[in-house]
């Protein structure tokens, strides 16, 4: 496997050293924490690493060289540093990485000795809503914070948006996707306030959900935070924001972007709206969904500064940036392919080949990073449906 040749040397107290992006990492040996399927497991080491979360740090260092030179920054949830070593390794930043378990805290002392960062790199070991509070009346200004929490980020917005200067970026991952996508309909309403319904788009929604009730607890401390890119891959969900600490523009953009989504189940219609009302239809089974984001996804501007760099070191996050950019201007969401055709009781084209019929008909229509069998399009489903009727068998 890739990941195992990342490993650089093996050391006498079974831990290893591998190679992520420009930085040295010791991280507790892989081989001794395999299922009995022979997968590593990494919920089962001391330290928690996670080779699968490799892009998730390429695009924050790729994003927060687009926005600093140089600055501060916060990992709060270090694990073993691996992302705090790279940002300073290779983004040139200065800061903190903190981590409530004494073991974690030992393994970022050694990661920062091991890439030579003691000047510019410093450990810290509280619980992280405890540190940020107390971070708030220290002067300094931070420029980027960073939340990979084990689950839902919601413990820990309140604190965040704390210390963050006047206009700095937030970067937070959430892995609670099976609330966040409708699986467990009572934990979706008691963390995210939503009572949701099972959708062909639920990766979108869950992200959509995610982003409101973060948006909406910054602003209840005057903090804007507007997303500027934000994606779901595997596992997890991710999303970073731009921050301004201006009650104005909070309110302006809670009043622009808070809504909700209209649904029928009944043939798969969905409609952005501001207001929680059901829609005159013949849908025998309307809900309405939220609230949540109903703005875009990220600034397209951003990524595509990210996208100019030629560093081969991030060509998996350039990539994937890009597949972000080719949707971020569809704001409707997705539709499952599989699932309308099926419905009309039609063979399926190929998808490329449905698409570049929306596009014919004067539509923007692209593939989506949520699931391979999506669709995204401006076109409303009233004419999807038409347009799949008319199909030849």
């Amino acid at each position: 496997m890739l990941f195992f040749m990342q490993i650089l040397e093996k050391l006498d107290n079974n831990d290893v050293i591998i190679m992520e992006g420009l930085a040295k990492i010791i991280i507790p040996n892989p081989e001794r924490y395999k299922r009995p399927d022979g997968v590593i497991e990494p919920a089962w080491f001391p330290v928690f690493y996670n080779p699968l979360m490799k892009l998730n740090r390429d695009l924050t260092v790729l994003i927060v060289k687009e926005f600093y030179k140089r600055g501060f920054f916060i990992e709060a949830l270090g694990g073993t540093g691996v992302r705090g070593i790279r940002l300073a390794v290779e983004a040139g930043l200065e800061g903190i990485i903190n981590d409530v378990d004494p073991l974690a805290h030992r393994y970022i002392r050694r990661n920062i000795r091991l890439n030579k960062l003691e000047d510019k790199v410093y450990p810290y070991m509280h619980e992280a809503n405890s540190l940020l509070n107390n971070f708030t009346f220290t002067g300094i200004v931070v420029d980027y914070l960073d939340l990979d929490p084990y689950g839902s980020p919601i413990p820990y917005i309140d604190s965040a948006v704390k210390p963050l200067g006047r206009k700095s970026l937030l970067g937070v991952t959430a892995t609670d996707t099976g609330p966040l996508t409708c699986s467990h309909p009572g934990k979706m309403l008691r963390r995210y306030g939503v009572r949701c319904v099972d959708t062909d788009f639920s990766k979108e929604l869950g992200l959509r959900v995610l982003i409101y009730n973060l948006v909406f607890r910054a602003a209840g401390q005057d903090v804007a935070l507007k997303p500027i890119m934000s994606y779901s891959y595997k596992y997890y969900y991710r999303v970073f924001f731009s921050s301004d600490r201006k009650a104005s523009s909070a309110y302006k953009l809670l009043d622009e972007c808070r809504g909700y989504i209209w649904y029928c189940r009944d043939n798969y219609d969905r409609k952005i709206v501001r207001e929680p009302v059901f829609l005159e239809s013949k849908c025998k089974h309307q809900h309405v969904i939220g609230p949540l984001w109903i703005c875009k996804l990220g600034d397209k501007d951003v990524m595509d500064k990210m996208t100019r760099t030629t560093d081969p070191l991030y060509s998996e996050a350039l990539s994937f940036t890009r597949k972000l950019i080719e949707e971020i201007d569809i704001n409707n969401p997705y539709f499952r392919y599989d699932k309308l055709f099926g419905y009309h009781r039609k063979n399926m084209p190929p998808i490329s080949v449905f698409i570049e019929k929306l596009r014919e008909l004067g539509y923007k229509a692209s593939r989506t990073h949520f699931d391979p069998r999506g669709i995204k399009t401006d076109a409303s489903l009233i004419e999807v449906h038409r347009i799949i009727s008319s199909w030849p068998s």
